[in-house]
Protein backbone atom coordinates (compact mmCIF):
# COMPACT_ATOMS: atom_id res chain seq x y z
CA UNK A 1 0.00 0.00 0.00
CA UNK A 2 1.60 3.43 -0.88
CA UNK A 3 2.03 6.10 1.54
CA UNK A 4 -0.73 8.75 0.57
CA UNK A 5 -2.93 5.23 0.61
CA UNK A 6 -1.45 4.87 3.98
CA UNK A 7 -1.92 8.20 5.54
CA UNK A 8 -5.83 8.32 3.65
CA UNK A 9 -7.97 11.61 3.09
CA UNK A 10 -6.04 13.85 5.08
CA UNK A 11 -3.07 13.76 3.27
CA UNK A 12 -5.09 13.82 0.12
CA UNK A 13 -7.25 17.20 1.19
CA UNK A 14 -3.39 18.47 2.08
CA UNK A 15 -2.15 17.66 -1.19
CA UNK A 16 -5.04 18.71 -3.51
CA UNK A 17 -5.88 21.93 -1.84
CA UNK A 18 -2.56 22.53 -2.11
CA UNK A 19 -1.72 26.27 -1.46
CA UNK A 20 0.86 27.86 -3.69
CA UNK A 21 3.57 29.62 -2.02
CA UNK A 22 7.29 30.27 -1.91
CA UNK A 23 7.41 28.27 1.41
CA UNK A 24 9.47 25.28 1.33
CA UNK A 25 10.21 24.77 4.98
CA UNK A 26 6.86 23.93 7.15
CA UNK A 27 8.68 24.61 10.43
CA UNK A 28 6.54 23.35 13.90
CA UNK A 29 7.49 23.53 17.21
CA UNK A 30 6.92 20.35 19.80
CA UNK A 31 6.71 20.95 23.98
CA UNK A 32 6.82 17.27 25.86
CA UNK A 33 6.84 16.70 28.59
CA UNK A 34 9.82 14.83 29.67
CA UNK A 35 10.35 14.91 33.54
CA UNK A 36 7.14 16.07 34.92
CA UNK A 37 3.51 14.25 35.95
CA UNK A 38 3.10 13.81 31.68
CA UNK A 39 6.62 12.39 31.46
CA UNK A 40 5.32 8.74 30.59
CA UNK A 41 3.68 9.91 27.58
CA UNK A 42 6.58 11.36 26.22
CA UNK A 43 8.13 8.35 23.81
CA UNK A 44 4.63 8.00 22.88
CA UNK A 45 4.05 11.42 21.33
CA UNK A 46 7.48 11.77 19.69
CA UNK A 47 6.95 8.51 18.00
CA UNK A 48 3.56 9.96 16.63
CA UNK A 49 5.27 13.15 15.90
CA UNK A 50 7.98 11.46 13.65
CA UNK A 51 5.51 9.18 12.32
CA UNK A 52 3.31 12.21 11.03
CA UNK A 53 6.38 14.00 9.81
CA UNK A 54 7.91 11.05 7.58
CA UNK A 55 4.46 10.50 5.85
CA UNK A 56 3.97 14.61 5.37
CA UNK A 57 7.45 14.35 3.89
CA UNK A 58 7.45 11.04 2.05
CA UNK A 59 3.81 12.14 0.49
CA UNK A 60 5.61 15.74 -0.73
CA UNK A 61 8.31 14.20 -2.20
CA UNK A 62 6.54 11.39 -4.01
CA UNK A 63 4.33 14.13 -5.50
CA UNK A 64 6.91 16.09 -6.81
CA UNK A 65 6.57 19.23 -4.21
CA UNK A 66 10.08 20.42 -2.65
CA UNK A 67 8.90 20.97 0.69
CA UNK A 68 9.88 19.78 3.81
CA UNK A 69 7.97 19.58 7.55
CA UNK A 70 10.89 20.42 10.55
CA UNK A 71 10.34 19.78 13.99
CA UNK A 72 11.81 22.28 16.12
CA UNK A 73 11.87 20.08 19.93
CA UNK A 74 11.40 21.20 23.71
CA UNK A 75 11.00 19.77 26.59
CA UNK A 76 9.02 20.63 29.78
CA UNK A 77 8.96 19.80 33.24
CA UNK A 78 4.95 19.67 33.64
CA UNK A 79 5.07 22.96 35.75
CA UNK A 80 3.52 26.42 33.80
CA UNK A 81 6.91 28.20 34.03
CA UNK A 82 8.52 25.21 31.78
CA UNK A 83 6.40 25.04 29.40
CA UNK A 84 6.12 28.71 29.34
CA UNK A 85 10.22 29.12 28.45
CA UNK A 86 10.06 25.85 25.84
CA UNK A 87 7.71 28.23 23.84
CA UNK A 88 9.60 31.17 23.69
CA UNK A 89 12.22 28.62 22.82
CA UNK A 90 10.38 27.26 20.06
CA UNK A 91 9.33 31.05 18.85
CA UNK A 92 12.94 31.79 18.62
CA UNK A 93 13.62 29.39 16.13
CA UNK A 94 11.13 30.50 13.97
CA UNK A 95 8.27 28.38 14.61
CA UNK A 96 4.58 29.83 14.33
CA UNK A 97 2.20 26.91 15.11
CA UNK A 98 3.32 24.33 18.51
CA UNK A 99 2.28 20.75 19.01
CA UNK A 100 1.38 19.86 22.57
CA UNK A 101 1.68 20.43 25.38
CA UNK A 102 -0.09 18.39 27.31
CA UNK A 103 -1.38 18.92 30.66
CA UNK A 104 -3.64 21.76 31.19
CA UNK A 105 -1.39 22.90 34.05
CA UNK A 106 1.31 23.58 30.52
CA UNK A 107 -1.31 25.00 28.56
CA UNK A 108 -2.37 27.82 30.97
CA UNK A 109 1.23 28.51 30.79
CA UNK A 110 2.01 28.84 27.40
CA UNK A 111 -0.98 30.87 26.58
CA UNK A 112 0.26 34.59 27.58
CA UNK A 113 3.10 33.51 25.57
CA UNK A 114 0.87 32.67 22.46
CA UNK A 115 -0.87 35.95 22.71
CA UNK A 116 1.84 37.86 22.85
CA UNK A 117 3.31 36.08 20.26
CA UNK A 118 0.47 35.84 17.88
CA UNK A 119 1.73 32.26 17.71
CA UNK A 120 -0.93 28.73 17.78
CA UNK A 121 -0.94 25.44 19.73
CA UNK A 122 -2.91 22.19 18.39
CA UNK A 123 -3.16 20.23 21.97
CA UNK A 124 -5.24 17.90 23.63
CA UNK A 125 -5.93 20.06 26.38
CA UNK A 126 -9.57 19.56 27.80
CA UNK A 127 -9.84 21.86 30.69
CA UNK A 128 -12.94 23.59 30.71
CA UNK A 129 -11.12 26.55 32.02
CA UNK A 130 -8.95 26.71 28.90
CA UNK A 131 -12.43 26.30 26.77
CA UNK A 132 -12.74 30.02 25.49
CA UNK A 133 -13.29 31.26 22.36
CA UNK A 134 -10.99 33.15 20.04
CA UNK A 135 -7.48 32.03 21.49
CA UNK A 136 -4.84 31.04 19.44
CA UNK A 137 -5.59 27.43 20.43
CA UNK A 138 -7.05 24.07 19.15
CA UNK A 139 -7.30 21.64 21.33
CA UNK A 140 -8.28 18.24 19.96
CA UNK A 141 -9.93 16.49 22.62
CA UNK A 142 -13.46 17.21 23.63
CA UNK A 143 -13.78 19.51 26.53
CA UNK A 144 -14.63 18.56 30.14
CA UNK A 145 -18.30 18.79 29.53
CA UNK A 146 -18.16 15.79 27.59
CA UNK A 147 -16.29 13.53 30.34
CA UNK A 148 -18.50 14.80 33.02
CA UNK A 149 -21.50 13.53 30.88
CA UNK A 150 -19.99 10.01 30.55
CA UNK A 151 -18.81 9.11 34.24
CA UNK A 152 -22.13 10.59 35.68
CA UNK A 153 -23.84 8.11 33.11
CA UNK A 154 -21.44 5.83 34.94
CA UNK A 155 -22.58 6.30 38.30
CA UNK A 156 -26.10 6.07 37.24
CA UNK A 157 -25.78 2.71 36.18
CA UNK A 158 -23.96 1.78 39.28
CA UNK A 159 -26.15 3.22 41.24
CA UNK A 160 -29.44 1.31 39.61
CA UNK A 161 -29.20 -1.35 42.26
CA UNK A 162 -28.20 1.03 45.46
CA UNK A 163 -29.89 1.98 48.09
CA UNK A 164 -27.80 4.73 49.19
CA UNK A 165 -24.04 5.90 47.81
CA UNK A 166 -21.54 8.23 48.84
CA UNK A 167 -18.93 9.86 46.58
CA UNK A 168 -15.45 11.00 47.79
CA UNK A 169 -12.89 13.38 45.59
CA UNK A 170 -9.22 12.91 46.07
CA UNK A 171 -7.23 15.60 43.47
CA UNK A 172 -3.98 17.12 42.42
CA UNK A 173 -4.06 20.39 43.65
CA UNK A 174 -3.28 22.19 39.92
CA UNK A 175 -5.70 23.35 37.17
CA UNK A 176 -6.58 19.70 36.35
CA UNK A 177 -7.72 18.44 39.54
CA UNK A 178 -9.35 21.90 40.80
CA UNK A 179 -11.58 22.37 37.38
CA UNK A 180 -12.94 18.63 37.42
CA UNK A 181 -12.85 18.85 41.64
CA UNK A 182 -15.19 22.04 40.73
CA UNK A 183 -17.79 20.58 37.83
CA UNK A 184 -18.03 17.05 39.96
CA UNK A 185 -19.14 19.40 43.34
CA UNK A 186 -22.14 21.05 41.07
CA UNK A 187 -23.25 17.23 39.56
CA UNK A 188 -22.75 15.09 42.52
CA UNK A 189 -23.16 15.51 46.15
CA UNK A 190 -19.51 15.23 47.35
CA UNK A 191 -17.99 15.99 50.45
CA UNK A 192 -15.35 18.71 50.06
CA UNK A 193 -12.34 17.48 47.84
CA UNK A 194 -9.57 16.43 49.31
CA UNK A 195 -6.32 17.67 47.52
CA UNK A 196 -2.44 16.64 47.66
CA UNK A 197 0.34 18.59 46.10
CA UNK A 198 1.11 18.18 42.59
CA UNK A 199 4.54 16.30 41.78
CA UNK A 200 4.40 14.83 44.99
CA UNK A 201 4.92 10.89 45.27
CA UNK A 202 4.02 11.50 49.22
CA UNK A 203 0.30 10.87 49.57
CA UNK A 204 0.01 10.34 53.20
CA UNK A 205 -1.58 13.77 54.41
CA UNK A 206 -4.36 13.24 51.83
CA UNK A 207 -4.62 9.49 52.63
CA UNK A 208 -5.22 9.76 56.22
CA UNK A 209 -7.64 12.88 55.87
CA UNK A 210 -9.26 10.47 53.21
CA UNK A 211 -9.55 7.46 55.48
CA UNK A 212 -11.07 9.44 58.28
CA UNK A 213 -13.94 10.62 56.16
CA UNK A 214 -14.02 6.75 54.40
CA UNK A 215 -14.68 5.17 57.37
CA UNK A 216 -17.74 7.19 59.17
CA UNK A 217 -19.26 6.48 55.18
CA UNK A 218 -19.36 3.13 54.99
CA UNK A 219 -20.45 2.60 58.98
CA UNK A 220 -23.73 4.70 57.26
CA UNK A 221 -24.38 3.10 53.53
CA UNK A 222 -21.87 -0.17 53.40
CA UNK A 223 -18.64 -1.57 50.92
CA UNK A 224 -18.33 -1.02 47.61
CA UNK A 225 -21.62 2.37 48.32
CA UNK A 226 -18.88 4.48 49.15
CA UNK A 227 -16.68 5.66 45.43
CA UNK A 228 -13.45 7.45 45.72
CA UNK A 229 -13.09 9.62 42.55
CA UNK A 230 -9.17 10.73 41.87
CA UNK A 231 -8.13 13.34 39.68
CA UNK A 232 -4.26 12.29 39.18
CA UNK A 233 -1.64 12.18 36.23
CA UNK A 234 1.63 10.13 36.16
CA UNK A 235 1.80 9.72 39.85
CA UNK A 236 -1.74 7.06 39.91
CA UNK A 237 0.67 4.07 40.56
CA UNK A 238 2.31 5.40 43.61
CA UNK A 239 -1.25 7.15 45.13
CA UNK A 240 -2.89 3.44 45.05
CA UNK A 241 0.26 1.87 46.51
CA UNK A 242 0.22 3.81 48.99
CA UNK A 243 -3.44 3.69 49.14
CA UNK A 244 -3.42 0.10 50.04
CA UNK A 245 -2.22 0.31 53.58
CA UNK A 246 -5.32 1.90 54.80
CA UNK A 247 -7.80 -0.86 55.43
CA UNK A 248 -10.97 1.56 55.65
CA UNK A 249 -9.74 3.18 51.45
CA UNK A 250 -9.76 -1.01 50.38
CA UNK A 251 -13.05 -1.12 51.39
CA UNK A 252 -14.58 1.94 48.33
CA UNK A 253 -14.55 1.62 45.18
CA UNK A 254 -12.20 3.48 43.19
CA UNK A 255 -12.50 5.81 39.92
CA UNK A 256 -9.84 7.29 38.03
CA UNK A 257 -10.28 10.05 35.23
CA UNK A 258 -8.68 10.29 31.92
CA UNK A 259 -5.61 11.09 33.21
CA UNK A 260 -4.73 7.71 35.15
CA UNK A 261 -6.25 5.73 32.28
CA UNK A 262 -4.62 3.22 30.44
CA UNK A 263 -1.62 4.24 33.16
CA UNK A 264 1.59 1.62 32.92
CA UNK A 265 2.71 2.96 36.31
CA UNK A 266 -0.45 1.42 38.04
CA UNK A 267 0.61 -2.08 36.27
CA UNK A 268 4.20 -2.26 37.34
CA UNK A 269 3.30 -1.69 40.90
CA UNK A 270 2.15 -4.71 41.91
CA UNK A 271 0.85 -3.10 44.81
CA UNK A 272 -1.06 -0.95 43.34
CA UNK A 273 -2.24 -3.45 40.62
CA UNK A 274 -3.67 -5.78 43.27
CA UNK A 275 -5.13 -2.53 44.96
CA UNK A 276 -6.63 -1.51 41.73
CA UNK A 277 -8.08 -4.87 41.08
CA UNK A 278 -9.46 -5.35 44.26
CA UNK A 279 -11.97 -2.26 44.40
CA UNK A 280 -12.30 -1.94 40.87
CA UNK A 281 -10.79 0.65 39.81
CA UNK A 282 -12.57 2.02 36.72
CA UNK A 283 -10.73 4.85 34.68
CA UNK A 284 -12.26 6.81 31.75
CA UNK A 285 -11.21 8.53 28.69
CA UNK A 286 -12.13 10.01 25.16
CA UNK A 287 -11.70 7.20 22.14
CA UNK A 288 -12.67 6.64 18.88
CA UNK A 289 -13.03 2.99 18.14
CA UNK A 290 -11.51 2.92 14.09
CA UNK A 291 -11.56 0.01 11.82
CA UNK A 292 -8.83 -2.21 10.53
CA UNK A 293 -7.71 -0.03 7.56
CA UNK A 294 -7.66 3.18 9.64
CA UNK A 295 -4.35 5.31 10.25
CA UNK A 296 -5.27 4.69 14.05
CA UNK A 297 -3.55 1.45 14.13
CA UNK A 298 -0.47 2.46 12.28
CA UNK A 299 0.13 5.17 15.13
CA UNK A 300 -1.04 2.80 17.70
CA UNK A 301 1.82 0.01 16.71
CA UNK A 302 4.41 3.00 16.24
CA UNK A 303 3.79 4.40 20.31
CA UNK A 304 3.36 0.92 21.50
CA UNK A 305 6.64 -0.13 20.25
CA UNK A 306 7.82 3.06 21.45
CA UNK A 307 6.78 2.33 24.80
CA UNK A 308 8.44 -0.87 24.79
CA UNK A 309 5.17 -2.98 24.25
CA UNK A 310 2.55 -0.51 26.67
CA UNK A 311 -0.76 -0.16 25.46
CA UNK A 312 -1.10 3.26 24.10
CA UNK A 313 -3.36 5.75 25.51
CA UNK A 314 -5.45 8.84 23.00
CA UNK A 315 -3.53 11.40 24.21
CA UNK A 316 -0.26 9.84 22.49
CA UNK A 317 -2.06 8.76 19.25
CA UNK A 318 -3.70 12.33 19.24
CA UNK A 319 -0.44 13.90 18.39
CA UNK A 320 0.13 12.23 14.97
CA UNK A 321 -2.85 14.41 14.25
CA UNK A 322 -2.21 17.25 15.70
CA UNK A 323 1.08 17.52 13.78
CA UNK A 324 -0.85 16.96 10.36
CA UNK A 325 -3.39 20.15 11.51
CA UNK A 326 -0.39 22.12 12.58
CA UNK A 327 1.33 21.83 8.87
CA UNK A 328 -1.53 22.83 6.98
CA UNK A 329 -2.35 25.64 9.26
CA UNK A 330 1.99 26.50 8.46
CA UNK A 331 1.79 25.45 4.93
CA UNK A 332 -1.24 28.14 4.24
CA UNK A 333 0.49 31.19 5.27
CA UNK A 334 -1.60 32.60 7.88
CA UNK A 335 -0.89 36.14 8.81
CA UNK A 336 -2.11 36.44 12.42
CA UNK A 337 -3.74 33.59 14.82
CA UNK A 338 -7.63 34.78 13.41
CA UNK A 339 -6.68 32.89 10.53
CA UNK A 340 -4.87 30.02 11.61
CA UNK A 341 -8.22 29.47 13.51
CA UNK A 342 -10.32 29.81 10.78
CA UNK A 343 -7.71 27.61 8.63
CA UNK A 344 -7.92 24.57 11.82
CA UNK A 345 -11.93 24.84 11.86
CA UNK A 346 -12.04 24.53 7.90
CA UNK A 347 -9.48 21.52 8.12
CA UNK A 348 -11.26 20.17 11.01
CA UNK A 349 -14.90 20.14 8.92
CA UNK A 350 -13.44 17.93 6.16
CA UNK A 351 -10.72 15.99 7.84
CA UNK A 352 -11.04 12.62 8.91
CA UNK A 353 -8.02 11.86 10.65
CA UNK A 354 -6.28 8.59 12.86
CA UNK A 355 -8.62 9.49 15.47
CA UNK A 356 -11.60 10.41 13.42
CA UNK A 357 -13.35 13.75 12.15
CA UNK A 358 -11.54 16.57 14.19
CA UNK A 359 -14.93 19.03 13.39
CA UNK A 360 -14.35 22.09 16.30
CA UNK A 361 -17.11 23.51 17.85
CA UNK A 362 -17.20 27.81 18.63
CA UNK A 363 -14.34 27.08 21.71
CA UNK A 364 -12.28 25.27 18.69
CA UNK A 365 -12.33 22.28 21.04
CA UNK A 366 -13.24 19.35 19.42
CA UNK A 367 -16.80 18.72 18.90
CA UNK A 368 -17.76 15.35 20.04
CA UNK A 369 -16.26 11.73 20.83
CA UNK A 370 -17.46 8.72 22.84
CA UNK A 371 -15.22 7.76 25.95
CA UNK A 372 -13.92 4.23 27.02
CA UNK A 373 -14.28 2.92 30.60
CA UNK A 374 -11.17 0.86 31.63
CA UNK A 375 -10.85 -1.45 34.32
CA UNK A 376 -8.22 -3.57 35.95
CA UNK A 377 -7.99 -6.88 35.46
CA UNK A 378 -5.96 -10.16 35.82
CA UNK A 379 -4.90 -13.37 34.01
CA UNK A 380 -2.53 -15.71 34.89
CA UNK A 381 0.23 -14.01 32.89
CA UNK A 382 -0.76 -10.58 35.33
CA UNK A 383 -2.66 -7.40 35.59
CA UNK A 384 -3.77 -5.76 32.40
CA UNK A 385 -6.09 -2.71 31.55
CA UNK A 386 -9.44 -4.36 30.26
CA UNK A 387 -11.86 -2.06 28.30
CA UNK A 388 -14.99 -2.55 29.81
CA UNK A 389 -18.04 -0.31 28.27
CA UNK A 390 -18.12 2.57 26.31
CA UNK A 391 -20.15 5.78 26.19
CA UNK A 392 -21.39 7.13 23.14
CA UNK A 393 -22.04 10.53 22.53
CA UNK A 394 -24.55 10.18 19.81
CA UNK A 395 -27.04 8.31 21.86
CA UNK A 396 -26.23 9.99 25.26
CA UNK A 397 -25.71 5.69 26.23
CA UNK A 398 -23.33 3.55 28.55
CA UNK A 399 -23.03 0.50 26.67
CA UNK A 400 -20.73 -2.99 27.91
CA UNK A 401 -17.71 -4.28 25.89
CA UNK A 402 -18.19 -7.75 27.40
CA UNK A 403 -18.21 -10.37 24.97
CA UNK A 404 -17.23 -7.63 21.82
CA UNK A 405 -15.43 -8.96 19.54
CA UNK A 406 -13.87 -5.88 17.30
CA UNK A 407 -10.36 -4.63 16.09
CA UNK A 408 -10.35 -2.24 19.25
CA UNK A 409 -10.73 -4.89 21.53
CA UNK A 410 -8.48 -7.47 20.57
CA UNK A 411 -5.58 -4.42 19.75
CA UNK A 412 -6.29 -3.62 23.34
CA UNK A 413 -6.28 -7.20 24.75
CA UNK A 414 -3.58 -8.64 23.38
CA UNK A 415 -0.42 -8.91 25.73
Amino acid sequence: MGINAKIGSVLVVLLCIWCVSAQKEIIIGTIIDEQGDCASYAAGIEAAIDLAVSDLNDSYAKSGLDTTVTIIKSTSNGTRESAAQAAKDVISQSARVIVGPSSSEEVSGVLPVLTRAGIFSVNPSSSRALSLPGDPMVRLCPDDSSLMKAALRYHQMNQQDSQGTKVLLLAREDLYGEVLSDMFSSYEQIADPVFYPAHTRDFTQALKTLDSIVDPMIAEVGEKNVTIIVVSLDETGDLLAQASAYSGLEKARWEGMDGAALHATVLENETAAAFAYKTGFTTLSFNIAQPVVSDYWRVFDAVKEAKGGKVPCIYEILAYDQTLMAAWIVQNNPKNPEEMLYIADNYGKYSYAATGWLKLNENSDREFGDYYFYMVDKSEDGYYWKPVYVYKYESDTIQSLNGVRNKFMERFLER
